[in-house]
């Protein structure tokens, strides 16, 4: 068996083997390759870069572990990036694991005293009635939310001084993979109140959410798992979302490789049988 004839028949076992560590090298140590960013991103970045410490911003979690994924990486970015310009983090969801992604964004700061709890960020927890309560959230914050999530009023932490709606948050950020989300946040509050809206979105929702960005009632929107990566990028922190997409990028340049290398010892092994 010639040379040619070999690297045809390479065994699968190599194959995925070699995959396996070209998936996971990344994974473990990010190599942070280069991206392009999205003008969708950029725009992003830019109204976070615009806030002051000490600002105050609302974080809506409208996404389920199924699509975590996807945006729940966005979520850690920006709010890690908020955390370093000392802005304030009030969390609040409209879908029910909303609260669970909160906790686990705020409470590595909150142990290490990084943030004191009520001051610098707040749970409010979940609150059911998908459009409407988004609504009555979005023009009542504090009578839409009168306990955070562990029960203790809202109207006396200091986070909350001085928030009656939603446009006493310096921006609004909703984190969605579907409904309730971007669409209930333009119709029922950004319409009627005028407030600065970004958007985080798993990617099969981005068609749905781009009309709006458009339009310019959403300010700015990271799409998916590769919009976490250049926001990482961006505010200089590689994390998850830039290592998915190094893994990502080397395996399909893996598999092209193994594409090439099979073609090209095809045409050499059929030279090599009319020439013999």
């Amino acid at each position: 068996m010639s040379f040619w004839d070999k690297m045809q028949k390479i065994d699968r076992r190599i194959i995925y083997a070699l995959l396996v560590i070209v998936v996971a090298f990344p994974l473990i140590r990010p190599l942070g390759l280069p991206l392009s960013y999205s003008d969708t991103t950029l725009k992003f970045f830019d109204e976070i870069e615009k806030l002051q410490p000490g600002d105050r911003v609302l974080i809506s979690l409208d996404y389920a572990p199924s699509g975590a994924a996807d945006v729940h990486p966005q979520t850690v970015a920006v709010s890690k990036h908020l955390i370093q310009k000392g802005v304030k983090i009030a969390f609040v969801s409209f879908w029910e694991a909303g609260p669970m992604f909160a906790e686990q964004i705020m409470q590595p700061y909150l142990d290490s005293g990084e943030l004191v709890y009520g001051e610098d960020v707040v749970n409010l927890g979940y609150i059911p009635g998908a459009n409407s309560a988004i609504r009555s959230f979005g023009f009542d914050c504090v009578g839409s939310a009168p306990k955070d999530l562990n029960g203790k009023d809202t109207a006396s932490m200091p986070i909350m001084q001085g928030i009656k709606d939603c446009r006493d948050f310096d921006v609004v950020i909703d984190f969605v993979m579907g409904s309730p989300g971007t669409a209930a946040w333009v119709q029922q509050v950004q319409g009627p109140l005028g407030i600065n809206l970004l958007v985080g979105s798993v990617v099969v929702e981005v068609p749905a959410s781009m009309p709006f960005v458009q339009a310019g009632q959403v300010k700015g929107m990271l799409q998916g798992l590769r919009g976490a990566a250049e926001y990482e990028l961006l505010s200089g922190s590689p994390g998850v979302a830039s290592a998915g997409m190094d893994a990502q990028s080397l395996g399909h340049l893996l598999i092209i490789g193994f594409i090439v290398v099979g073609n090209v010892a095809y045409i050499m092994s059929k030279k090599e049988s009319r020439s013999a």
